[in-house]
Formats: structure tokens, C-alpha cells, sequence
């Protein structure tokens, strides 16, 4: 059951990853803008969350575990930064190979945390995911701009690895609902909080008009996110943490094929740089596919 839970979490990142390319590129004055967004648009996504916890079990847990959950919930914020950070330089799709450093380094973590060890197989599947998220890197057609996003997304993925063991503990310790709503509280508090910084909430303010433009897209896309980070969570709970990322690493497919129906059926959404090596892209995609494979 953690497979199927894994292989929904990259079809809602992948749409999550386009649509914030299209609003880093159009909305956002700061890319990072659009990590405060989100926060505020989860508000708006997660106010039936509590009502929906009533129908579920639910335990007020250890106060050490609170906090746990609760820079849980900051990492994945923290992260997002980077991640969109990196947009500004690279397309939708690159930006999502990088994730894959997620399943290259948790299995190391795992091990010298945890001590998880998996048979040779699994971990040949993950220097085949390494060998195309490296693959990805030399496609990107700015040199330049190639090495600032890789060093982002290996930022924002050494704060989703201590995620991953951080969840792993949480929801060994209180039921699922019950840490998935106190990691997106967090989430939340660790994007509005800047607000309070005056020259953030005055870059917000002079940026109002646009952004209001743009809230039904924000509210849609922060719905999709937190059923990515519902998923995502949920495979966690059910299997091996470096299995999940593994198998989530399949996001760059996801992202490829959005953005090229993007173009196809509505170019004005879509990114053009998706056009740019796509033979090269589609093979770097099917390397991944068999990388998931033996992890799987």
C-alpha cells in the first residue's frame, strides 16, 4: 500500500512544480515570495482539516513530540525557499530531477541514524537515480544558472532527508492525522511569521494587487501541495522512508509531461525551455523509471 501512496505523491508535485514555475516567472517579484504564499494559502486549504480529524483518531502527544512535528512542518517550509529560489534559474523539470538527491543521500542517513541496511540491488537502484539527477544537471542548457540551482536543490534536499527521519519517528510515536496536522501547523507558522518583518510585509504589500489576482490560483495549487504532502507522508507511515523518496524521484516525468501538454494546449502557461533537449530529458526519465524499479 506505501507504493501506491509514493506514486501519488510525484503526480501532485508534478503539477505543484509547473504552476509554481509559471508563478515565479509571471507573479512572484522574489521567487522566495512564493514560500510565504503558500503558507498563507494553506491556511485557507487547511481550515476543514481539524473538523476532518474528528472522524479519525486523535491524541494530544508528548510535548517533545509537538515540537518535533513542529519543525518538521519548518524544514519542509525552509526547503521550499530554496526550491523556489531555483526556479528562477532553471525550468520546472530540471528543478524537479534535483529532488532525486533525496533518495541518493537518505539511504547513507538511514544507516548511520537508524542503522537500515538494504540488499545490493536497491542500492544499485540508487546510483542509477544519482547518475540521472547528474544527467539532468549537464542538460540544463545555462551553465551558469545550472550550478546556482543544484546548489539550491542539494540545500533544499539535505533538509528533506532530516524530514524524512523526522517523520519516520513521529508517526512511529501518535497516529497519522495526528502528526500530519501538527507538520502542517508548522508549515504554516514558519511561512506567515516573516510577515512580521517589515520590509517582507512591504514587499507584500506593494506586490498586493498581483497577488490577489493570483489567490484562486495560490489557494488550488496549496490544495494539490498538501495532498502531495498528505501522500507523501502517508507512504512514510506505511514503508521505509529511502524506498518512498525512491520512488517519488519519478517527478521529473510527471513535470516533463504536464509542461509539454501545457504547451501543447495552453502555450501561454506553458515553459518553453521544456522543448529545449527533450530526447536527452526522456532518456534521463526512463534511466529514473528503472532506478525506481529496483528500489521498489
Amino acid at each position: 500500500m506505501w507504493l501506491f501512496f509514493a506514486l501519488l505523491t510525484p503526480l501532485f508535485w508534478a503539477v505543484v512544480h509547473v504552476m509554481d514555475a509559471r508563478c515565479v516567472g509571471d507573479v512572484f517579484e522574489k521567487p522566495w515570495m512564493g514560500a510565504v504564499t503558500s503558507a498563507v494559502a494553506s491556511i485557507v486549504a487547511f481550515i476543514p482539516l481539524p473538523f476532518l480529524l474528528l472522524s479519525f483518531d486523535w491524541a494530544i502527544p508528548d510535548f517533545s513530540i509537538i515540537l518535533l512535528a513542529l519543525a518538521a512542518g519548518a524544514l519542509i517550509q525552509i526547503s521550499q525557499v530554496f526550491y523556489f529560489q531555483s526556479l528562477k534559474y532553471s525550468e520546472s523539470g530540471i528543478v524537479a530531477a534535483y529532488w532525486n538527491m533525496v533518495p541518493a543521500m537518505l539511504p547513507f542517513a538511514s544507516f548511520f541514524v537508524m542503522g537500515t541496511v538494504f540488499p545490493t540491488g536497491k542500492y544499485f537502484g540508487m546510483a542509477v537515480l544519482i547518475a540521472a539527477s547528474i544527467g539532468m544537471c549537464l542538460v540544463d542548457s545555462n551553465l551558469e544558472a545550472r550550478w546556482k540551482s543544484f546548489f539550491l536543490m542539494f540545500f533544499a534536499s539535505s533538509l528533506q532527508v532530516i524530514l524524512f527521519l523526522i517523520e519516520d519517528h513521529i508517526f512511529a510515536t501518535i497516529p497519522f492525522f495526528t502528526g500530519f496536522y501538527l507538520i502542517t501547523v508548522g508549515l504554516i507558522l514558519t511561512g506567515v511569521v516573516p510577515l512580521a518583518s517589515p520590509p517582507i510585509f512591504t514587499l507584500f504589500r506593494k506586490n498586493f494587487s498581483i497577488l490577489r489576482r493570483a489567490a484562486t490560483i495560490f489557494v488550488g495549487v496549496e490544495i494539490i501541495n498538501l495532498c502531495a504532502l498528505f501522500t507523501s507522508q502517508k507512504a512514510i507511515d506505511l514503508g521505509e522512508p529511502s524506498l518512498v523518496a525512491a520512488v517519488e524521484s519519478t517527478i521529473p516525468a510527471y513535470t516533463f509531461f504536464f509542461s509539454t501538454c501545457l504547451l501543447i494546449l495552453l502555450p501561454a502557461y506553458g515553459d518553453p525551455l521544456a522543448k529545449k533537449n527533450i530526447k536527452a530529458k526522456m532518456i534521463l526519465v526512463c534511466a529514473m523509471m528503472v532506478g525506481v524499479y529496483l528500489v521498489a
